[in-house]
């Protein structure tokens, strides 16, 4: 998640907003001298748009994947916080590995997502602070999701700890 965090962050300081954040557009890529085996590297730039330096949104741009667009998203905005929403979603695959939202029908995510407030849910054993951090990037209010820069600072210290 690290790797995804920090070429996120790259990203948007060009404000570049990636739009389509999810497990199928990151690839790994093998890097046995750092000690971990693979590194993550974001794919998949078909949806990315550039914002102008003044602009925190575009709007009419009802693009990506259903299950990893932000509220807003579904009502044609993008935005950087809707980037950070869809990573909340990835850190959920990347533990889980599956669907975030199986189990609920296609033609229902969209309600779901934006009326219900649904989220996909950890397993009781997921790391606590992993789990905290999936939930403010998933956070309803776009305004308390945090930055890539902080999402890269928390996933770095949680490395650290283990």
């Amino acid at each position: 998640a690290a790797d995804v965090a920090k070429a996120m962050v790259h990203m948007h300081a060009a404000n570049v907003l990636h739009s389509d954040l999810k497990a199928r557009n990151i690839m790994l890529k093998s890097s046995g001298t750092e000690g971990r085996g693979v590194t993550a590297k974001v794919a998949d730039f078909g949806l990315s748009t550039r914002m102008e330096h003044q602009e925190t949104h575009l709007s009419s741009c009802f693009q990506g994947t259903l299950t990893h667009m932000a509220p807003v998203m579904l009502e044609g905005r993008i935005s950087k916080a809707a980037d950070v929403y869809s990573f909340g979603i990835l850190m959920w695959e990347l533990f889980c590995a599956g669907d975030p939202f199986a189990g609920v029908p296609r033609a229902h995510i969209g309600h779901a997502i934006t009326k219900e407030g649904r989220r996909p849910k950890f397993p009781p054993f997921a790391p606590r602070d992993y789990v905290a951090l999936a939930a403010r990037c998933w956070d309803p209010d776009a305004a308390q999701r945090p930055s890539f820069e902080q999402v890269l600072a928390e996933l770095v210290r949680m490395r650290e700890e283990m």
